[in-house]
């Protein structure tokens, strides 16, 4: 009778310790489908599914262009509803087919409803926007013609931020935001010339605009020690197309930390516009992908350096 009772005990913490596993599996799973419809972004002529209104129903969101202005429409289950501008800058944006609009969902409070961001141009020059939900509408509260959103702290412990930043004549000026009862509010902070890599962008975007020329001076000192031959063959694969490369817009994102909760390694997005030098009617789109790491000098400073690259050609 012992024997049976103890085969009994061990039956059960079987099963429960199976049950244990099965639930832990199925949290990573759901946790992993969230975290990879949080964060999308679309460009011309796609769409995306995601709850858009906090209803637990899935919204289409899809891009259109009329008489080459560009409209964004998200559909609910009850209504179809257009992300108006405010008069601020009063356009989502104007189609050209070397500078596509993109639209990013993330969710930057922690609300489980992700916000609407939107980077396209008008009349060459960049252009921003961030809608959230707010009175079954979608509010329009963040407009500015800088070239470059940025998200930092959305996954984990700190406050989520928002950072809009603008590049011209070789220089990086930033601003910083978080969102508090769906407004987008600034604050300041002195950050360092090497927040997040903007040092190394810099330097990355001088020396892919100066292609072919530059190919043969390529910058050591914003590479990561160790990238693969093949990642910097890439750049070399670029500077042989003999086009001429102009930047457009980017987006950043920092994706991995250390256990105080600081950023170890962010993701860069970087657009250009393409243009042949044997036939300036060849003109095309490069999306160029970069993961930087940080490595930790001696004067106690994180310095962001690439050690991955991928790129796209529209």
């Amino acid at each position: 009778m012992k024997l049976k009772i103890i085969f009994l005990k061990k039956k059960n913490i079987y099963y429960t310790m199976l049950a244990i596993i099965i639930l832990i599996l199925l949290t990573i799973l759901l946790y992993t489908k969230k975290s990879t419809t949080t964060f999308s972004t679309i460009t011309d002529n796609k769409t995306i599914k995601a709850d858009l209104t906090g209803d637990g129903v899935e919204d289409i969101l899809y891009i259109n262009t009329n008489n080459d202005k560009y409209f964004v429409q998200v559909n609910t289950k009850n209504t179809s509803l257009y992300l108006k501008p405010n008069i601020k800058l009063n356009s989502i944006g104007t189609y050209s087919p070397f500078w596509p609009m993109k639209v990013t969902l993330l969710d930057v409070n922690r609300d489980k409803v992700p916000e609407i961001f939107i980077q396209s141009q008008e009349k060459g020059t960049s252009i921003q926007h961030v809608f959230v939900w707010n009175n079954n509408d979608f509010k329009n509260v963040f407009s500015s013609s800088n070239n470059i959103i940025g998200f930092m702290d959305c996954k984990n412990n700190k406050t989520p931020k928002i950072i809009s930043e603008n590049i011209s004549n070789a220089k990086i000026s930033q601003s910083n935001y978080v969102l508090i009862n769906n407004d987008l509010h600034n604050f300041n902070f002195n950050f360092k010339d090497t927040f997040l890599g903007n040092d190394t962008i810099l330097s990355f975007i001088k020396y892919v605009q100066d292609f072919p020329y530059s190919e043969p001076y390529k910058p050591s000192n914003i590479f990561f020690p160790g990238i693969s031959g093949s990642d910097l063959s890439i750049l070399g694969k670029l500077a042989g197309n003999n086009s001429a490369y102009a930047f457009q817009d980017g987006l950043f994102m920092d994706t991995k930390w250390n256990m105080d909760g600081d950023v170890t390694e962010v993701k860069w997005i970087l657009n250009f516009k393409t243009t042949s030098n044997n036939d300036s009617s060849i003109v095309k789109t490069c999306k160029i992908n970069l993961s930087l790491k940080a490595t930790l000098k001696n004067d106690g400073i994180n310095y962001y350096k690439i050690y991955a690259i991928s790129t796209e050609t529209n």
